[in-house]
């Protein structure tokens, strides 16, 4: 039940994203919000379980936003095994800690967004431009970054509770009546 827990948060998501966001002026600035559920796979998350899904999450939002090709599985797979790597070497426990992997994770993912579109068209947009929509993701990200990672745990912890309890009370009952 763990991939449904996964299905569902990466849809709401990118709901959220796409629909919600860009209609609240403050959040357009907000950084991607599955950067934040691949770090909290990256950090809570093993490796064989968290893989697929990355790979296939980055396949759908390549798809979905426009972007050149392998763009999002890219900045999805290396702010994933970047934030692992550093997960070795930090203790994720606080939250100052897990502040400083979510804006590097995010810091990843528009370093690797700046250089595909920075190749592919160059001079679209003046640098100044580009470092103040970094700089305020960054800053969202040390913020509310921690929050929405812990959350991400929790409401991963409460899904397995509430869909074990009702899986087992169904098991329980179907082997009642035999």
């Amino acid at each position: 039940m763990t991939y449904g827990f996964y299905l569902s948060t990466c849809l709401i998501l990118v709901v959220l994203q796409t629909t919600v966001m860009p209609n609240i002026p403050v959040l357009n600035s907000f950084f991607d919000l599955l950067t934040a559920f691949t770090i909290y796979l990256g950090l809570f998350r093993s490796t064989r379980e968290s893989l697929p899904l990355i790979i296939v999450l980055g396949l759908v939002i390549d798809n979905l936003s426009g972007a050149p090709f392998l763009l999002y599985t890219t900045s999805f797979f290396w702010v994933f095994f970047g934030v692992r790597w550093l997960k070795g070497m930090l203790q994720a426990g606080t939250h100052f800690r897990l502040s400083i992997l979510v804006t590097v994770g995010v810091l990843i993912e528009n370093l690797i967004y700046i250089a595909a579109v920075g190749l592919m068209i160059p001079g679209r947009q003046s640098a100044a431009t580009i470092a103040f929509a970094v700089a305020l993701q960054l800053c969202w990200a040390f913020v509310i970054g921690p929050f929405m990672v812990i959350g991400f745990k929790r409401l991963h912890r409460l899904w397995e509770n509430l869909v074990g309890t009702i899986f087992i009370k169904r098991a329980d009952m179907t082997e009642h009546e035999k």
